[in-house]
């Protein structure tokens, strides 16, 4: 087992609401080990033709 620190940027799909954000998030960071601590660190949006969020997330994740 290691610990790996990530930082990544997600794009949060329309489709997803903010109460069902931090499963997204979480399965989002399964995807490179089990999460142990996360935060979101900055969002940007974009008002173009379609709403376009933009999530900077700082994890750290155990790999196996």
């Amino acid at each position: 087992m290691k610990l790996i620190v990530l930082e990544l940027d997600f794009q949060w799909p329309e489709e997803v609401s903010l109460e069902e954000l931090r499963a997204w998030i979480i399965v989002q960071l399964r995807e490179y080990g089990d999460p142990l601590r996360w935060a979101i660190t900055a969002i940007k949006s974009s008002h173009t033709d379609v709403l376009v969020r933009q999530l900077r997330v700082e994890a750290v994740v155990i790999s196996r």
